[in-house]
């Protein structure tokens, strides 16, 4: 849930007690207005009737559909109020009515009470309207409340999301896109926070590459003298079995080094970017990657299986098209079993790669990390899925992998 989203709710969940608890309030205030006005209608009343009793005069019971008058004999020793209904024909309903009871001297001496209601119906009807127009008032001003605070935070907040897309597509091999300023002190520092972390990712990227690339051109001379001493030796009449094994190994340690630096320089020049994408034809490049790859399939006795569910729209520069090809079934035969199989899917959005192979002793997240292995006793470098993931990355695709019923899944598609 986006960050507005979550600050409105929480507004409406403190809002919806606040309306239910004002208009009870509201509510109460106004039964206990009206109540006190009925009560002090009923004493004037018995205010009347007693001044008319003490001048000699007499009352006679008197009922109307909203206002009785009872006289019993006996006396109350103090006012009493009380609610009732009382039953009305014409209606055909109780109806509420307030009561009062008070004491009166009737002009033979003799005490007695005088019961006077008055009929609430017109007030309890007043009431339950000025009640719903309290909510009413409540609720329209909560929803004013929470749309102008809505528009005022995503105003207030724009900088914030404006700087958070920019902080999403981010690359330090990317351009520099300009980020939203602001007159608020806290997002001011955010800002220069965030400015100073990507010049500080890209300082740090360029030098990274730029050590790459040096360290890869560097080491190349020495290896291709390394080479050719050891050509040398091996052609030596001299040479006996026990040098040449140990000659033999050596010379394998320079080709693992001399795959290291070329997957080392292509790492670099992915970095650089510049070729736009461009459509791939998938089939033909799968199959021109099998055919180098022929002789160590048939070492092992794989068998391969290609499905083309539907043509692979995923452009990608052509360079980086055969790198990634290449680094996938690379490492789907490497990684395999004898007798093994490799099945290779391609969907409109999506390449798959599968090979037959136990499970990962190590932790597969970590196989997309720079000279991370799923074998730490492969020959290889560790550094084939990284380039991978570089490549995905830089064109908005997803690398993933899985292990599904005895195969190792990776697949490259779109997010």
């Amino acid at each position: 849930m986006k960050l507005l989203q979550r600050t409105a709710l929480y507004q409406a969940l403190l809002a919806i007690p606040m309306v239910v608890l004002g208009t009870g309030i509201g509510y109460g205030l106004v039964r206990h207005t009206v109540t006190q006005e009925v009560e002090e209608q009923l004493e004037n009343h018995a205010e009347l009737l007693q001044k008319q009793l003490r001048a000699g005069g007499t009352i006679a019971a008197f009922s109307a559909p909203d206002v009785l008058v009872h006289i019993t004999p006996g006396s109350v020793a103090e006012v009493q109020f009380s609610d009732t209904v009382i039953y009305n024909i014409l209606e055909a309903e109780d109806i509420p009515w307030r009561v009062g009871r008070f004491r009166a001297t009737m002009p033979d001496g003799s005490t007695a009470t005088i019961t006077i209601g008055r009929s609430q119906l017109e007030t309890d009807e007043l009431v339950f309207g000025i009640a719903l127009s309290i909510a009413a008032v409540l609720v329209l001003f909560t929803l004013c409340t929470l749309v102008l605070f809505r528009w005022l935070s995503a105003r207030l907040w724009r900088p914030f999301y404006a700087n958070l897309l920019v902080m999403e597509y981010f690359r330090p091999d990317g351009p520099s896109p300009p980020l939203a300023g602001s007159n608020v002190d806290e997002f001011r520092g955010m800002t220069r926070a965030l400015d100073d972390m990507m010049a500080n990712m890209r300082r740090d990227f360029t030098a990274q590459k730029r050590f790459t690339e040096q360290a890869a051109h560097e080491l190349r001379t020495p290896l291709a003298i390394l080479r050719g001493r050891l050509d040398q030796l091996i052609q030596s009449p001299a040479m006996g079995e026990r040098e040449a094994d140990a000659i033999q190994g050596m010379y394998t340690a320079a080709e693992r080094m001399g795959r290291t630096i070329t997957d080392m320089l292509l790492l670099a020049k992915i970095g650089e970017g510049g070729t736009p994408a461009e459509d791939v034809d998938w089939k033909r490049s799968i199959r021109e990657e099998l055919e180098l790859l022929k002789d160590l399939i048939m070492q092992q006795g794989l068998s391969v299986k290609i499905t083309e569910e539907e043509r692979c729209g995923i452009q990608l520069p052509p360079m980086q098209a055969q790198i990634l090809m290449s680094n996938l079934l690379r490492n789907a035969v490497q990684h395999n079993v004898q007798d093994g199989s490799i099945t290779i899917t391609t969907k409109r959005d999506a390449i798959t790669v599968s090979n037959s192979g136990d499970a990962l002793p190590v932790d597969p997240a970590t196989l997309f990390e720079r000279f991370a292995k799923g074998d730490p006793s492969s020959a290889s470098a560790g550094l084939g899925l990284s380039m991978v993931k570089e490549i995905a990355e830089r064109n908005g695709l997803v690398a993933a992998y899985t292990f599904e019923n005895g195969m190792h899944v990776l697949s490259v598609h779109k997010g």
